[in-house]
């Protein structure tokens, strides 16, 4: 359950800095990219849809996203997620260790890595 409100916020978070933020809409002109987050389970899952219009989202799998992000598990993705704010490590250890996989184009989680300064709340400022 934890997870699910984690990409629900994370979605709202997102779109509100598609809207608002000049930097992230900088970086959303040259983009065209869907980006689902998930268990391998597949419950809970997101995706997300950055293109130079915003950012949309939807709940569920998506039929045909460009990168996939999957975890092991829910418990873990929450885990992980909220040891990231202090750890920048904590993707890269889940992935060496194998319980986060990364499907389809890896280059869609370079480019939303460099999002993640602007998702806390106060983090980057727009100009």
């Amino acid at each position: 359950m934890a997870f699910r409100l984690v990409l629900w916020l994370l979605a709202l978070r997102l779109r509100w800095l598609g809207k608002r933020n000049t930097e992230v809409r900088e970086r959303l002109a040259k983009q065209s990219l869907v980006m689902q987050w998930r268990t391998e389970s597949g419950k809970p899952a997101r995706w997300f849809y950055f293109n130079p219009a915003g950012i949309g989202s939807g709940r569920g799998l998506h039929s045909a996203p460009k990168t996939t992000l999957s975890f092991k598990d829910a418990a873990y993705a929450f885990r992980v997620l909220r040891e990231a704010s202090k750890n920048q490590m904590a993707f890269m250890q889940g992935m060496q260790a194998g319980d986060i996989k990364v499907e389809g184009d890896a280059a869609g989680l370079m480019w939303f890595m460099t999002l993640m300064p602007y998702l806390p709340p106060g983090g980057k400022r727009k100009k």
